[in-house]
Parts: structure tokens; sequence; C-alpha cells
């Protein structure tokens, strides 16, 4: 297989570089070829203009679009941007190697994919989600190091949550081309931890490399869902949940089973989010928030849950807020 990786830190020496480094090494090991773009080393220019081509289609107005079709269709793409995008072509699988800045990716890589993300050759004319360049085939992962810890992003302090923040990226980059997004790898706060703590991260890293093409990945909902870009096809329902039977030793030995059958839901896209009090509140709820085609399929995926005899649901469905 062919992995492509784009890393966008200046400091080689950087933890954030050793992850990236560490991943060729893997990839390289288990008999992939690494196709490795170090944008720093190449002295990648992020700002998008008319250097972006070879050729011209209005001189007197540069629209990027008009000018990325054109450049597709007479072989038109400036030298740097065309080897580019052939690695984004032939690879069977993406890495973004970065560290968090303001929240986003470094400008070096946002310039990456304003440049390399070419309307006609990436993109357009059809080649959009489950259609795009990735034929729901390729598969993309996130290598991000923070300087905030798990808490600063965890949905509940000041930053928003670390999902959040990665959905340009998950959707907007990967999802949006038909590229498979698998969960991001996340190294917190390397500047602040021990060596010891380091190589832990590097182990994590080891193993999530050597499952690279044999993760389930995220399931976001494909573009056929949303007939002419419109509101999905699926209903949304919020289900409250309460228990109708009082907790016991066999309901504590099945939450393992419930939490991992959670991640599943959430995995497959059913599950949009999900909030619950405190465990040992006289009126425990949790707040589920789901996308099913009807009440059939939503009831059936409720029954998954280990714990759903010791559950009451109460289904509600919802309309988007301009339904309203």
């Amino acid at each position: 297989m062919k992995v492509l990786i784009v890393h966008a830190h200046h400091e080689p020496n950087s933890f954030c570089s050793a992850l990236s480094q560490h991943a060729k090494a893997e990839l390289e090991k288990n008999g992939h070829t690494v196709l490795f773009s170090d944008l720093h080393a190449l002295k990648f220019d992020p700002v998008s203009d008319r250097r972006n081509f070879t050729t011209t289609k209005d001189s007197n107005y540069l629209k990027q679009q008009q000018e990325e079709m054109n450049a597709t269709a007479n072989n038109g793409f400036a030298p740097e941007l065309e080897s580019e995008i052939q690695k984004l072509e032939e690879c069977d699988a993406v890495l973004f190697s970065f560290p968090l800045w303001w929240f986003g990716m470094p400008a070096i890589l946002k310039g990456w994919c304003d440049r390399v993300l070419a309307m006609g050759r990436v993109y357009g004319g059809g080649k959009l989600y489950e259609n795009g360049i990735g034929q729901s085939k390729k598969r993309a992962m996130i290598i991000l190091t923070t300087g905030g810890g798990p808490a600063a992003y965890d949905g509940w302090g000041m930053n928003p949550a670390m999902q959040n923040l990665l959905q340009p990226i998950q959707h907007g980059v990967f999802w949006f081309n038909g590229i498979l997004p698998l969960e991001p790898f996340i190294a917190w706060s390397p500047a602040r931890i021990s060596a010891e703590e380091r190589e832990k991260f590097l182990a994590q890293l080891t193993v999530r490399i050597n499952s690279l093409f044999e993760e389930q990945p995220i399931n976001l909902p494909p573009l056929s869902d949303f007939p002419n870009f419109g509101s999905d096809s699926k209903n949304r329902y919020q289900v409250v949940i309460s228990r109708k039977n009082p907790v016991d030793e066999k309901y504590k030995s099945l939450i393992p089973a419930e939490s991992q059958v959670m991640k599943e839901l959430k995995r497959e896209g059913l599950l949009l989010d999900f909030d619950l009090s405190d465990s040992d509140d006289p009126e425990w709820r949790a707040f589920l928030k789901m996308r099913a085609s009807d009440d059939t399929e939503l009831k059936k995926q409720l029954d998954r849950l280990p714990l759903a005899p010791y559950f009451h649901f109460d289904i509600t469905k919802i309309k988007p807020v301009a339904a309203v």
C-alpha cells in the first residue's frame, strides 16, 4: 500500500516531527511505500494565487475554481502542485501530521489544502463525498500534538471540544473528498510530560499504524442521504433515557459493554450526541440525539444497548430549526 504523510512542523527535533518519522518507519517496516511531504523542508508556499497554474483562463479576474478546472483540462498545474496532487491520487491512505495551532491547522498545511485540493482534478463534477477521489476506499488519520491536556478539549472547559475543532478536517477535507476518516491520534501536551510518557505515545502510535488498514473508519453520512444538498433524508430523534429497574450487580457488570456499544453507535453515525447526569442522581437521565430512518429502526438500535432492559426510552422526533 502507498501512504502519503503530509507533515507540518517547522522544527525537525519536535515531538510532532518525531511522531511523523515514527509513523514513516513503522509503515516502511510493514512493507508499505511512504510518500512523505515535509512541507517546511519543501518550503511549500501556502499562498494560493496565479502561481498555482501554468495556464490562464481569464487574465483579468482570478477565480480559483475556474482556473483549477482549466488547469485540469490543460495539464496546467505548477510543478510543485502537480507533484502533491499525484501523491494524493496514488496513495491508499493519507496522514496529516501537525501541531494544533489556534484551534486548527498551521497555515502551511491549510495552504496545502487550499492549493492541492483543486476543483476538477480532486473534487467537483460529481466527485464529492462517497463519489470523491477517495471512493470510500482511501483512508485518513490525523496525528496531532497539543499544548493543553485532554481536559482542555473535552467540551466542558473554555476551549471547544476537540472533535469540533477537527471536524473541518475529518468532514470538510477527508470525507468531502470521499476519504474515510479514522479516529485521530492525539499526543496530549508532549512538551509538559516526561520522556517515559512520550515513549508511551510512540508505542500507542505503533499500534495505530500497524492497524491502519484494518481499523474501522468513522462512518459519516453519505451525500445520497441529503438529496440536492438539502436536509437529511433520515429522521433525527431526541431520546431521554431513565431507569425503570434499580441498579444491581448485573447492571454494573454490563457498563463496559454498554460503553462499547455507545462507541459503535457513534462510529456508525447513528448516535450524534450524548450527555448523562451523575450516576448517583436518583433522577438519573441520559440524553441521546440519534439518526434513523424511522421509529422501528431507532428502537432496533436502542435494543442493541446491553442495559436496554433496565431503561425506559422517551422518544421525540425533532426537526431542523428552519422548519420550526
